[in-house]
């Protein structure tokens, strides 16, 4: 295996960072697509789906904090070149993927009922969202297996094998979705369980494929499986990044069902905003999907200069990144400012609902310099293991901020779902601006993973621990 590419060059940047930008707009189109059919079927089943995808990202959580603490974990290691550590944990993170999913997709199943209960579902969409779930759940360990294995593509810097799978699965749902959810192409039209069913092959299809190409890129084979005494000294830290990670995806995507069920139980037009609501964070995918992927690059940078014992480099990637993501994501926003109107027109007929997604769109399309500008941020303290900021800034963000200011606005002070879209605005002003303090006033480097001496005769406590996990 030949020893990656460590570059932290413009070119090299541009090179980790447009295959990931236009895969997150393959991701993007992919569920644009499944939104605007469910759109074109009813207003009711596209709420309907809207709710259980949001539930189930909910049961992501527990994948995305494993991928968080193995993306640090293995772009650190290839920083400090050691490519066998590396490689185990790519093979635990990928292990770990496949049991964990199985394990919450039973447990999502069997509470159901409660799950979508809890969630205050609008008794008029409850037996659809039911409906749904079940085969949601089915498709809960693929998706898993393909989200972990596209991040271990990320942390060890392999762009483009990533992006050939994500096109594959993007042709696969736009022809299923369109060809089972629709009858187009002359075949039998399933409706919603179409749609259900397409996405299900498509995340059965993105798990395997990007699994054979980690085999092939030999970051993934049996001899790489560690034992239980490497697994004393490795998996510490991997726990040590997962675990705030963890509870920050929870805080974040319950956070994000409590915005569902605020929207869902508005005074006015309850269904119509849920509608909005879900087809307007697709649309917000086209500035946040970008943003993610500077998120990502940033992560593994990042983690790389800090793996190399470089924080001072590490920290001017980290301002350098996020300040051109806010600046060309804030342009791409103001180009679409003046097509409101015409975007929601696109995503469904139903007129009540074609003004909730331009409300949405107002807000948020104001909010993208300081969403793109957290995130950014967010996925350099991904990178340098310091994850307990972000679970203290975007839960803060959402918990303190967003939601009470969402049911004070939505619900008491303007009865609408723009009250709640305000809200959105200003919790991403807030979360933006306590982001910039941590990278520019705080300490966030102490995190990573020391497996280099800064200086000769310094002494750090993590070495020895690193070498007992190398050498196991």
């Amino acid at each position: 295996m030949s020893r990656p590419d460590l570059s932290t060059s413009p070119r090299a940047i541009w090179r980790l960072a447009w295959p990931q930008m236009l895969m997150m707009y393959l991701v993007f189109i992919m569920g644009l697509i499944t939104v605007w059919v469910a759109g074109q079927i009813s207003a009711d089943v596209q709420a309907a789906l809207g709710m259980v995808t949001q539930c189930t990202l909910l049961l992501m959580v527990i994948v995305m904090a494993m991928s968080s603490g193995a993306l640090a974990a293995v772009s650190q290691s290839l920083g400090a070149q050691r490519l066998d550590r590396a490689q185990r944990y790519v093979s635990i993170t990928v292990l770990g993927s496949f049991g964990l999913g199985f394990v919450m997709a039973a447990a999502g199943w069997l509470l159901a009922d409660p799950i979508l209960l809890l969630l205050r579902v609008p008794e008029r969409i409850l037996p659809l969202a039911r409906d749904f779930w079940d085969v949601v759940m089915l498709t809960l360990p693929a998706q898993y297996v393909y989200a972990a294995t596209g991040v271990m593509f990320r942390a060890t810097r392999q762009v483009i094998p990533p992006l050939q799978v994500a096109a594959l699965l993007c042709a696969l749902t736009l022809a299923g979705s369109l060809g089972f959810g629709l009858g187009w192409f002359g075949l039998p039209a399933y409706g919603a369980h179409g749609i259900l069913w397409t996405n299900f092959a498509a995340q059965l299809a993105g798990a395997l494929c990007n699994c054979l190409l980690l085999r092939r890129s030999n970051y993934l084979h049996r001899h790489a499986v560690p034992d239980r005494r490497w697994l004393r000294v490795g998996l510490p830290y991997l726990l040590r990044v997962a675990l705030p990670a963890g509870a920050a995806q929870i805080v974040w995507q319950s956070g994000y069902l409590m915005l569902f069920v605020l929207v869902a139980s508005v005074p006015v037009e309850s269904i119509a905003a849920l509608a909005g609501l879900t087809a307007g964070l697709r649309v917000e995918a086209i500035l946040f999907m970008p943003g993610m992927a500077f998120n990502m690059t940033a992560g593994v940078l990042v983690g790389n200069c800090l793996g190399a014992g470089d924080p001072q480099r590490a920290k001017r990637i980290a301002c350098n990144l996020t300040a051109i993501a806010a600046v060309a994501m804030s342009l791409v926003a103001l180009c679409l400012w003046p097509f409101r109107q015409d975007i929601a027109a696109l995503m469904t007929q139903d007129a009540a609902t074609q003004a909730q997604i331009v409300a949405y769109l107002e807000f948020n399309l104001l909010s993208t310099p300081f969403s793109i500008a957290s995130t950014v941020m967010g996925g350099v303290m991904n990178g340098a293991g310091a994850t307990r900021y972000n679970l203290m800034i975007f839960g803060g963000g959402l918990w303190i901020v967003r939601l009470p200011l969402g049911w004070l606005l939505g619900h008491q002070l303007w009865g609408t779902a723009s009250g709640i879209f305000a809200a959105m605005l200003v919790s991403q002003i807030v979360q933006a601006v306590c982001m910039l303090h941590v990278v520019l006033h705080r300490n966030w480097t102490r995190f990573a993973m020391h497996a280099h001496k800064f200086s000769a005769g310094e002494h750090h406590p993590a070495t020895s621990a690193e070498t007992k996990g190398q050498t196991a």
